[in-house]
């Protein structure tokens, strides 16, 4: 395992005494099978690459690795080539350690920061960096370097957290700072009497109800006493890319970003903010919603061709496109109009689609373009006269909600 020399940061103190995330002691444990990364290529390969044929023979990066994420992808992408760096020398111990016990000879872990990447001397197809570009003294720098080791079409998928869904978690963050709390046994036992004691109207609450890392010690010091936490918004994300040198692919969970999965089509406010420039929808979503404590997205070199991973609607070349299922028929509940059906995407919500949709929905194969799926679902005259039109509005519809994804022919 390389190292890089240097006294270690604050950050770098910090998560070698307060090992994060929970270490997994066993990558074969039942309860974590089916289980993937948030990035993971396994659920997002057609986000990433949606003009090319899934496969597993990747060299993958894992950039701030932390204690399991290089491992658990060793693990599960055994055809792989996987490198983790870190700057943690607690982390990569317990890396190393699941390396040993699961014979993950397609590993291989170094001490490095982010910044330093290109000494690897090795190109990668795909690069995950999560919950690591926020805690960088320059997130641009951090993430211009990943770009330098990325392959011409390789891609990049990046975790930051969420400026808005994250209020009452920086509210708290002063509040200790104020109190010149340290990341010390002594300190961390006065912020879980804080977050014990705050009002229950307090913002923080919301936030508690859904944070994952609130259950160990490791987690609240990395979300209450962080020495270096810098949030972004939509537009943030954005020009963080920008800055990078690179291009904005798209986010990983259309779902949060576009009206149709959160406002009734029928309500002008659907209309009003699905008018604006795309990027303007984006943002108006994130502060419609108020919960997004993460943005997960995408990006890649800015040489890489538009054509090979950008989902259009503005022509009709969007009838070749091949959808691909994202989603299943679940059994509707009373009540739903008949020639409606009932879809799912674990863990968002249910949707009835409305009959056009429906029956298109039921056309997806994995193989069938939308043309097809359009010409298979025999339609009613009156929609053969808009062919366009309806599978614009139906296939947007539903790649916007993240329930399919749309593959480009080659």
């Amino acid at each position: 395992m390389a190292a890089s020399p240097g006294a270690p940061s604050p950050v770098a103190q910090q998560y070698t005494k307060w090992v994060y995330p929970k270490p997994i002691m066993d990558l074969s444990a039942p309860e974590l099978q089916g289980i993937r990364d948030g990035g993971d290529p396994e659920n997002n390969f057609y986000t990433y690459w949606p003009n090319q044929a899934y496969r597993d023979d990747l060299d993958i990066l894992i950039a701030g690795c932390g204690s399991n994420a290089a491992a658990r992808y060793a693990f599960n992408h055994p055809a792989a080539r996987v490198v983790g760096i870190d700057i943690s020398p607690a982390s990569l111990a317990h890396e190393a350690y699941l390396k040993q016990k699961h014979a993950l000879d397609n590993l291989t872990l170094h001490r490095l920061t982010l910044e330093e990447a290109q000494s690897l001397e090795r190109p990668f197809d795909f690069i995950e960096v999560s919950g690591v570009v926020h805690h960088l003294p320059d997130p641009v720098a951090g993430l211009k370097a990943l770009g330098s080791v990325l392959r011409p079409n390789g891609t990049i998928a990046i975790m930051v957290y969420g400026r808005y869904g994250r209020t009452g978690v920086y509210m708290l963050q002063e509040l200790f700072r104020l109190l010149a709390l340290e990341q010390t046994d002594q300190d961390l036992a006065v912020v879980k009497q804080a977050i014990a004691a705050v009002p229950k109207h307090h913002v923080i609450r919301e936030y508690m109800s859904r944070a994952r890392d609130l259950s160990y010690d490791a987690g609240l010091v990395d979300t209450f006493l962080h020495s270096q936490d810098r949030p972004f918004t939509v537009a943030e994300c954005l020009d963080l890319v920008r800055q990078a040198g690179l291009s904005f692919m798209g986010w990983l969970d259309n779902i949060f970003y576009y009206p149709e999965g959160q406002i009734p089509p029928d309500r002008p406010l659907n209309a009003r903010i699905n008018a604006l420039p795309e990027e303007r929808i984006w943002s108006s979503m994130e502060l419609f919603n108020s919960t997004l404590g993460q943005h997960y997205f995408c990006a890649c070199r800015s040489t890489r061709p538009a054509s090979t991973y950008k989902i259009t609607f503005a022509g009709p070349e969007f009838m070749s496109y091949i959808p691909v299922l994202r989603s299943q028929r679940v059994a509707s509940k009373a009540g739903v109009p008949e020639g409606c059906i009932t879809i799912k995407r674990a863990p968002w919500p249910d949707y009835v689609l409305n009959p056009v949709i429906s029956a298109l929905f039921l056309q997806i194969d994995g193989h069938k373009s939308i043309a097809d799926c359009f010409a298979g679902a025999k339609l009613a005259l009156q929609y053969q006269r808009q062919r366009e039109d309806v599978c614009r509005d139906a296939f947007r519809y539903l790649w916007r909600l993240g329930y399919i994804f749309l593959r480009i022919p080659a």
